[in-house]
């Protein structure tokens, strides 16, 4: 038999082992930080709770328009948004629970921000929905609904920044999603010969969705 030395199997087998040992403390690495969850203050954690706020405020719309004698379509599609919603804000909760972390950090969601520029009602305006002529409430419905809408796309690019695959999905299919939502609320609105709103009170203000 022609065998090796002894010398030369170890001159090959190191660089081997040493190579094995980098790609295996490589891929630990990145499973421990695949595995680590965001921690207070990151981009994904506000993302979560500040999301979680503003989709609760359109269930509230939803249900509320629900308690009403509305059209058909409107019916549907607050029945849709209420359970989508509604399903997201349970979502995004679980995370926050596999992270340890509560629903609200040092400040409440979406503290500091200009909530009229990201679409959210004001308390006369949620009210308005009970107390207005059930046409003219199916109408105010749509019509803050586009505007929310609008602020949950604008919402969802944080989510898009986190680096958190989970949050990445949700934040794109929240952008498709009511990106979609936006087209078809304006066309129900003309449709009823309503004004159609033009954007967002400050950050939307120049953005066309609803084409």
């Amino acid at each position: 038999m022609n065998l090796l030395p002894a010398s030369r199997v170890r001159t090959g087998v190191w660089p081997w082992l040493l190579l094995l040992g980098g790609v295996l403390a490589l891929t630990g690495l990145a499973l421990w930080l695949a595995a680590r969850p965001p921690q207070e203050g990151s981009p994904a954690v506000t993302f979560a709770r500040d999301m979680r706020l503003h989709h609760t405020q359109a269930v509230d719309l939803s249900m509320r328009i629900l308690e009403r004698p509305v059209s058909a379509p409107v019916r549907l599609l607050a029945q849709d948004i209420a359970v989508t919603q509604g399903a997201q804000t349970g979502q995004m909760g679980g995370w926050l629970d596999i992270w340890k972390l509560p629903f609200a950090g040092r400040e409440a969601p979406m503290a500091g921000m200009d909530r009229s520029a990201m679409g959210m009602a004001s308390d006369t305006d949620v009210l308005s929905l009970g107390t207005l002529p059930a046409a003219q409430a199916e109408v105010k419905y749509l019509q803050l609904m586009l505007q929310h809408h609008r602020g949950g796309v604008l919402m969802a690019k944080s989510g898009l920044n986190s680096g958190v695959p989970q949050v990445q999905t949700l934040a794109r299919a929240i952008a498709v999603s009511q990106t979609a939502e936006i087209a078809l609320i304006a066309r129900m609105l003309r449709e009823r010969g309503a004004p159609v709103p033009a954007g967002l009170p400050a950050a939307g203000g120049g953005m066309d969705m609803d084409h």
